[in-house]
């Protein structure tokens, strides 16, 4: 069974567009947000910079390597141009307007950054189970997965005694180029916990995305690629700035898949 909890602490990003959000509480500091844009309209970015370290990529090739050669993220990375190494997350720009935190155990003590093993756990993490709770309907043979990750789809798979597998979203931390620009693709939880704790250097995937969707920002909860290609895009960074942010309780939403199984029989054409 789920956790109980009702809602869930967001924390959303306040100098640029608001989307249709209808949980976001409908009192928000104008000045506040005000002050975040003027302050994002004056800062300096470059956003050309690369977020490659590579002396550090260098120093953990052989780490790296290992990593590589990993079936599960192979598989994960199929049909993308990629590679790993060692990313600055300070110059990473983000596409997601905001973060969710839900009330949990405390999270594991976040490692030096000079633990280099403890940093690859974290980028290249053992895929873990997602918490699904499946009911079944034998009556009207229908089966109903919930979870409360919103990465939870199904897949097609490559084993025939079973085609179809839940899928929750990818484990590993991955980065992404694209046009010229640097930016998060997943693992926006993990970055602003090390950000937090003053780690700023981590190994991840590298995708050169050819497209916005191979950057994995379609989607009107995600910042437009006119914002994320402006001059004044925003930064992972900026969720952990009170002054760029504004926070508020909205509800903690349950992910619900359905499959119904049919039978039928026909000829066989000819």
């Amino acid at each position: 069974m789920f956790h109980s909890q009702s809602t869930v602490r967001t924390v959303e990003l306040a100098a640029w567009d608001f989307d249709n959000y209808k949980y976001r509480t409908p009192i928000l500091d104008a000045d506040k947000c005000a002050e975040a844009r003027e302050f994002v309209l004056q800062r300096n970015l470059d956003t050309s910079a690369s977020a490659l370290r590579e002396e550090e990529t260098r120093l953990l090739q052989e780490e790296l390597n290992q990593q590589k050669i990993r079936p599960d993220l192979q598989r994960e990375m199929c049909g993308l141009d990629w590679s790993l190494g060692v990313v600055d997350l300070r110059r990473l720009l983000a596409f997601q307007r905001r973060l969710y935190f839900r009330s949990s155990p405390a999270s594991p003590p976040v490692p030096v950054q000079q633990d280099r093993k403890a940093l690859m756990a974290i980028s290249f993490p053992c895929v873990r189970p997602q918490p699904v709770e499946v009911t079944r309907d034998e009556h009207r043979e229908i089966i109903t997965m919930q979870s409360t990750s919103p990465n939870l789809h199904l897949r097609v798979s490559d084993a025939s005694a079973a085609p179809v597998a839940v899928y929750a979203g990818s484990p590993f931390f991955e980065v992404a180029q694209y046009a010229h620009r640097w930016f998060l693709r997943d693992g926006y939880h993990r970055a602003y916990d090390l950000l937090t704790a003053g780690i700023v250097q981590l190994p991840a995937v590298i995708v050169r995305a050819r497209t916005l969707a191979e950057l994995g920002a379609v989607g009107a909860q995600f910042f437009s690629e006119s914002i994320l290609l402006s001059g004044h895009p925003p930064l992972v960074s900026d969720f952990l700035n009170p002054k760029m942010t504004v926070q508020y309780e909205s509800p903690c939403i349950l992910k619900t898949l359905r499959i119904t199984m049919e039978e039928t029989i026909v000829p066989q054409p000819f």
